[in-house]
């Protein structure tokens, strides 16, 4: 970690004379939720919906080194929402160090989400027993570093990264964790490996291995999790298909030992402008049966 800072004290050091620029972006979308194994005494059916303001802002010194920040207010149906945590970077020639609010090895691996608006399934990611790191017999769902966007992220979170050729690679440390990543990409195909490692024995180890095929794109990936002392592993093969310029169907079907295996369908329907009409079914390794539909737009 040390390292690490004084690494980013040296680069943001070199800063000079800067031209700024500021960017506001976002998306909202509301809809639906149905979950035919809704607990007792609540209904099956909820709306669902969120506002996401991102604000990017960099700047670029005469030496060629770009500074930067991103900041979200995110509002869901649940809560009146708020900014979370900053993250802030310096990057030059394919180098990029991030400090703060980081995103994580894991989280930044290519073929851990869906190709879709949610990045699950439907319009919310439903279950998102899509997600190979996310396996019931250990409970480990969503347990690694990730850039939060309604919290503050990782506490004194540093990573780096490095891109270049279509390599990519990516080490991060935070005060409870540290984790490493790399991904290649030859053509259309790319291939992933991530791993992180917390102090109280946690551990996550995923690969992925995939790419685009004419109009449709196809992603296996794996993951062996080690969560509170239970051990687990899972695969996923997912994959998507263009029917036309308007239509995209996309589904998945995930295997863990010692559980069933769980499924999930959806199509996204472009309706121009940034806007879409999202829907998805997923059926959970319990059994349970959950829909999300709704409208998506960006901005």
């Amino acid at each position: 970690m040390k390292n690490i800072l004084i690494a980013t004290t040296a680069l943001v050091a070199t800063a000079g004379v800067a031209a700024a620029d500021v960017n506001l972006s976002g998306y909202a979308r509301f809809g639906a939720l149905y979950n035919d194994s809704a607990a007792a005494g609540t209904d099956s059916t909820n709306t669902r919906s969120r506002l996401r303001l991102q604000f990017d802002a960099s700047t670029t010194t005469d030496s060629g080194l770009t500074l930067a920040m991103r900041t979200r207010m995110q509002a869901e149906e649940n809560n009146t929402g708020s900014f979370n945590g900053a993250r802030f970077s310096a990057s030059a020639s394919g180098l990029t160090i991030n400090v703060g609010n980081i995103n994580g090895a894991i989280e930044s691996a290519p073929g851990l989400y869906m190709s879709t608006k949610s990045a699950g399934i439907g319009l919310e990611g439903n279950a998102w027993g899509n997600l190979a790191t996310n396996t019931a017999s250990n409970g480990g769902a969503f347990g690694w570093t990730a850039y939060s966007s309604g919290g503050v992220g990782a506490q004194d979170g540093v990573e780096v990264t490095y891109s270049m050729s279509g390599l990519g690679l990516h080490a991060h440390s935070t005060d409870t964790s540290y984790g490493l990543g790399a991904n290649y990409k030859f053509g259309d195909i790319t291939a992933a490996v991530a791993y992180e490692e917390f102090d109280n024995g946690n551990t996550y180890t995923f690969a992925s291995l995939g790419g685009k095929f004419g109009a449709a794109n196809v992603v296996l990936s794996g993951a062996d999790t080690e969560i509170s002392g239970v051990t687990a592993q899972k695969f996923v093969l997912q994959g998507g298909y263009n029917v036309d310029d308007a239509i995209y169907a996309y589904g998945f079907v995930a295997t863990e030992d010692g559980v069933d295996e769980a499924f999930g369908a959806g199509v996204s329907y472009a309706l121009g402008a940034g806007a879409s009409v999202e829907a998805g079914w997923e059926q959970t390794v319990a059994g349970a049966n959950l829909l999300s539909a709704g409208i998506f737009f960006s901005f």
